[in-house]
Formats: structure tokens, sequence, C-alpha cells
């Protein structure tokens, strides 16, 4: 299932902005996709694809209703899934301040995708679009840091040109 995962990557690197409840929709169905195998243990994969799948429905529908909650929530969820994967990528031994870390990185993604709203949203989901993906390639550490900030970079451009062109 890593083309899953892949995909939903691919699309929040180009598209994160643009389309703000593709955005949430997709963070919501990959919260799922990691947390339901853990709430319904021994389903079979179809099962739990079905219930990220209704996860991220929900989140697209919420985004759409309340929009600025909805980009909040799902900056701070980002942000802090952005310091996690950093923190197990690239600092080998922080302890007991994994945690802090990890919080100071989810309040900073809702922070600013509450207050600089199109470049909040094109640099959060960049950074996580590139995280998401670089996580499923099958690639080593050294070379996985040059791959995500290369994705980053390409995510930052297109959406930035994509905006500018509006």
């Amino acid at each position: 299932m890593n083309w899953v995962y892949i995909v939903a990557g691919g699309l929040l690197l180009l598209f994160g902005r643009k389309l703000f409840w593709l955005f949430v929709a997709i963070i919501g169905f990959l919260v799922g996709m990691m947390y339901i195998p853990e709430l319904l243990p021994e389903q079979p994969d179809q099962v739990i694809l079905t219930v990220s799948l209704i996860a991220g429905l929900l989140g697209a529908l919420l985004s759409i209703l309340l929009q600025k909650f909805a980009v909040g929530l799902a900056g701070l969820i980002s942000g802090g899934y952005v310091a996690y994967y950093l923190l197990e990528n690239i600092v080998t031994n922080v302890g007991d301040f994994q945690w802090l870390a990890i919080i100071a990185g989810a309040l900073a993604g809702a922070v600013l995708a509450g207050s600089m709203y199109d470049w909040a949203l094109i640099l959060i989901s960049s950074a996580s679009g590139a995280v998401i993906i670089t996580q499923y390639l099958p690639i080593t550490i050294p070379v996985n840091i040059v791959v995500l900030l290369i994705l980053f970079f390409i995510g930052l451009v297109a959406q930035g040109r994509m905006k500018i062109k509006e």
C-alpha cells in the first residue's frame, strides 16, 4: 500500500493550497491509515482503507463547513508529523524532549496555518507531501534528506507559481 501514501503525498506536495479541502482530507486519511490498525486490530486492509477514506471525507466536509478551523487543525497535525519525521531522521537522540519538539512543530503548523493562510498552506502541504513521499520511498537515510529537500522545493515552487498566477 506504499503507492497510496506516495500518491497522497504527491497531491499534497503539488496541490495542497489550491485544494485546501484535499489537503485536510489527505491529512485525515493518513491519520486514519496510521491509527485505524491500532483501533481495529486484525482487520483486513480493505476495512482500514475504507475507514481511513471515511475519515478523509469527514475532514473534507469539515474543511468546507469550518474552513479556518479545519486548516488550523490540519496545520497542527501536519506540523507535528513533520517535526516527528525530522527528529527521527536527522536528530539521533533527544530522549524525553522529543514530545516537546513534536508539540512545538504542531503548534508552529497551527499558528502558520491560521496567520498566513495561503503561504502557510503552501509551506505545510509541501513539507507534509515531501515527508510522506520520502518516508515511503525505498531510500537510505543520508539520501532521504536530500530527496526531502528537493521535493519540498518542488512543492514550494509549483504551488507558489499557481498562487502568483491567480
